[in-house]
């Protein structure tokens, strides 16, 4: 049975199941408007769009122990059912998850999802683009997803995730998440973890760690040479932390990847390279936030495996400004310069964003 189709039956069942409670439904609609323009270019490929229009639609819906979860993705190079979850709420502390989520290991998008004004810059760190933006992690799976949360060391609070699922496939056209709508068959698995700490239960401050284990089948890849890539087995580990004050906050993370590449007709190759951020932001006065990232990497210059993302940004400075003008909606300017793997380029950025209930 295919995938998509069993996810509609699944969604009846736990329905049917939960007929005897109210039914208990939000929805979130984040649109946004950006334009970009680039200067100093001394790269033979960058990271732009010349102007993005899209619309974020996220739905919730509970009924009894049992939620579905969805979010829709419209924009003028693409419309993608982003995620698609059935849930089984088994305690106040932990809900199971089945259907297509966002990796828990990247802690940027856990955050953020694909609603732009519900983060402050315009851009996420490239470490965490999204896979069909020629982002070099995956970062959408189709499995099961475990999150919990749980009283530790007085009011602290643990918060954990963990999934396993079908992973992205690596392309010509950089790496394709699994798609709902439209399923194949050349994939392979993928696991991921994290665990943090926070003080309280809705408290943004907090650190922790995460893993991953992933294995990207490649369909149809040739790597520079003309030589053909059977799959990559690669691994993640990290370290996060954010402190959230009443007028500033700080968040930073650090990976380190190791990827084994394989080969049908020679030996396998391995790599390892190491990639962070740091992001801080300034609130002022009359809506006004300042913020600033810088993004650096390490052993990236010879990695075979990020030599398959020619768009990666080794380095990457990240300022600028956010007016919240109006309740729900937003205006940023940002200015970035990056630093690739062959060259580097600066742009400027305006973008309207909005939450509309």
């Amino acid at each position: 049975m295919r995938v998509s189709r069993l996810l509609f039956v699944l969604a009846v069942l736990l329905a049917h199941a939960a007929r005897g409670d109210p039914l208990q439904h939000e929805f979130l609609l984040l649109p946004s408007a950006v334009v970009v323009g680039t200067y100093d270019r001394q790269s033979p490929e960058t990271q732009i769009y010349d102007q993005v229009v899209q619309a974020d639609a996220l739905l919730t819906l509970q009924k009894g122990p049992f939620k579905l979860f969805g979010e829709y993705l419209l924009s003028d190079h693409e419309g993608d059912l982003e995620r698609f979850q059935l849930g089984w709420q088994m305690s106040s502390d932990t809900v199971v998850w089945i259907g297509r989520y966002h990796q828990p290991t990247s802690v940027w998008n856990h955050d953020h999802h694909h609603g732009q004004y519900l983060q402050t810059s315009i851009t996420r760190p490239w470490i965490d683009e999204w896979e069909d933006l020629r982002g070099a992690l995956p970062q959408h799976f189709t499995g099961v997803l475990i999150e919990s949360a749980h009283e530790v060391f007085g009011n602290w609070r643990l918060r954990t995730a963990a999934g396993g699922g079908v992973a992205p496939k690596l392309t010509n056209d950089g790496m394709e998440a699994f798609d709902l709508v439209h399923p194949d068959s050349t994939r392979r698995m993928g696991y991921q973890a994290r665990a943090s700490l926070h003080p309280d239960e809705f408290d943004e401050t907090g650190f922790g760690i995460l893993v991953a284990a992933d294995a990207l089948a490649a369909d149809g890849l040739t790597i520079p040479g003309g030589v053909g890539l059977d799959h990559v087995d690669l691994q993640l580990y990290g370290a996060f932390g954010a402190y959230a004050g009443e007028s500033w906050k700080l968040t930073g993370t650090v990976y380190h990847a190791e990827a084994q590449l394989h080969y049908p007709q020679a030996a396998s190759r391995g790599d390892s390279f190491w990639v962070g951020y740091v992001e801080a932001e300034q609130r002022f006065a009359r809506d006004f936030t300042g913020f600033a990232r810088y993004e650096q990497s390490a052993g990236v210059a010879d990695s075979p495996y990020l030599r398959l993302f020619e768009q990666f940004a080794r380095t990457r400075y990240v300022g600028g400004v956010r007016w919240d003008f109006l309740e729900h909606e937003a205006l940023t300017l940002q200015l970035t310069n990056s630093h690739m793997l062959n060259g580097h380029f600066s742009d400027v950025r305006l973008q309207w964003s909005a939450a509309l209930f």
